[in-house]
């Protein structure tokens, strides 16, 4: 029977490849780092530059698969196979002050190419555009939505971060080619995700929800992601009223639904992307040439048959099953759907597995197809429930926790009002595990109880974000380290 089962995964991920096409956008050479009244002439080079600025979000979410260090090694769901760099956050004890997981010149890329494509697109006349002003506020939409989500990410990651939203169109002004900040210290925490409410608001008035099936669908901001984004920034403000307003709106109005997680071969299809369920993914594309050979998380995280002929030795990453074990019971769906090798001392997640061969014939070179999910409905449903809780509105905020559970098989919490909030804790960690999400719902919720290592002296110095690279701050005096990390030496 598990032979049959890795059969069908592995042709059901055929099938979807051979009816997968993209759209123009996507089959764009992105453009990054324009500059020029030259280039800007036209809708396609504000075209080419978004497409950029996606590649770029990509580059500083995917190296290193650093999401996964910042969203999951650190909050006891995933952990290497042997120590790391990484996993060493909790000791505080780098042996590289430089380490990429600390740096965060990628993402001020990704907002340098936003501030340009806003600067520049604004120029436009509308006439340039095949579908007028509303195609021109299509563009700056999307760029407001990823500056907004690339400030919100560095948040969670840094607290207080350095916010330009200028062009820097001349060398040496702000942000450097290479990313780095220059001339500007950090902006307290709370400006920064003002900001990123004033941009989403503005994207939520020039974007339409997406539609179901077009090629676009998740990979490209819309209203439904827009207003995603605005629940979790809003639920990081601790407003929770304005949090569960925005997922309510996307819930009822983006066009999504729940995936059938009693159709094994329909959860294949969530994690390969753009699924009912999608509401902002990077994509991963063979034929885009935006798959991974080596190093990426089908690699890292699964082993024969889930690639072929590959060693349990080299996939470097698990599940931390004495940890995450207890999160579930015996007739939960999403034991069978999400995880492989339950049954031993190291299981693996099945949200990265389904690859396709250079060489189909001979099984050579595998290559990941599985999207990167950033939002999705479960998720977000689980995120208005959360806030619902903080409301103190418990009765609507046990019917979306349930909701979740019962689409798994899991039995309906029954359990007092005064331990809802954890128990939403708890299945954002069911539902969302090796997504990137449970450190940050930690740091939100407050959630330290099983960790030894967040004494309430490190949480009340912020030790929960990750220290400023000292290289970082020879090169701008402007910049303070984090409260934590200034006493700690790394």
């Amino acid at each position: 029977m598990k032979y049959i089962k890795y059969k069908l995964w592995a042709i059901f991920v055929m099938l979807c490849m051979a009816i997968t096409s993209c759209s123009d956008f996507l089959e764009m050479e992105p453009i990054n780092e324009t500059y020029g009244d030259v280039f800007w002439t036209s809708e396609s080079a504000a075209q080419q530059t978004l497409a950029g600025a996606y590649s770029m979000l990509r580059t500083a979410l995917l190296t290193g698969n650093r999401f996964l260090t910042w969203g999951e090694l650190n909050g006891t769901t995933v952990k290497y196979k042997t120590a790391t760099n990484q996993e060493k956050f909790d000791t505080t004890s780098f042996p590289n002050s430089s380490m990429g997981e600390m740096q965060w010149a990628n993402f001020y890329k990704v907002v340098a190419q936003c501030n340009l494509i806003l600067h520049e697109t604004e120029k436009l006349d509308e006439s340039l555009f095949d579908d007028g002003l509303e195609g021109k506020q299509k563009i700056m939409g999307e760029a407001y939505f990823l500056r907004a989500f690339t400030y919100f990410y560095m948040v969670k990651v840094w607290g207080d971060v350095p916010l330009v939203v200028t062009p820097t169109l001349e060398v040496g002004d702000v942000i450097t080619d290479d990313g780095y900040v220059i001339n500007v210290g950090q902006n307290p925490e709370l400006e920064v995700l003002q900001q990123c409410i004033a941009d989403l608001k503005i994207a939520e008035g020039y974007l339409d929800y997406g539609t179901l099936g077009s090629s676009d669908w998740a990979v490209q901001g819309n209203k439904g992601s827009v207003q995603a984004l605005m629940a979790h920034v809003y639920l990081w403000m601790d407003m929770p009223l304005e949090s569960e307003q925005a997922a309510d709106d996307v819930i009822a109005d983006g066009g999504y639904s729940l995936v059938n997680y009693a159709d094994s071969l329909a959860v294949v299809n969530m994690f390969i992307g753009r699924s009912t369920e999608g509401i902002f993914e990077l994509n991963i594309d063979y034929d885009q040439s935006e798959s991974y050979a080596v190093n990426g998380m089908a690699q890292r995280t699964v082993y024969h048959p889930y690639i072929y002929n590959k060693s349990e030795a080299g996939s470097t990453l698990n599940i931390q099953k004495d940890n995450v074990g207890p999160l579930y019971e015996e007739t939960d769906l999403r034991l069978d759907r999400f995880f492989a090798f339950w049954d031993t001392a190291r299981p693996i997640t099945l949200k990265y597995a389904s690859v396709v061969y250079e060489d189909e014939a001979k099984f050579q070179t595998p290559h990941g197809i599985c999207n990167t999910l950033l939002m999705r409905l479960s998720g977000i449903i689980l995120l208005r429930a959360e806030a619902l809780a903080k409301l103190e509105r418990y009765g609507e905020a046990r019917i979306l926790l349930n909701q979740i559970r019962e689409r798994a098989e899991a039995t309906p919490f029954e359990g007092p009002d005064s331990d809802l909030k954890h128990e939403i804790f708890l299945e954002r960690t069911r539902e969302l595990i090796s997504e990137g999400h449970a450190m940050f719902d930690r740091i939100r919720n407050d959630e330290w109880d099983d960790l030894g290592w967040m004494t309430a002296e490190r949480k009340e110095t912020k030790g929960y974000y990750w220290p400023v690279p000292s290289t970082y701050i020879i090169n701008n005096p402007l910049l303070k380290q984090n409260p934590f990390w200034s006493t700690i030496s790394y």
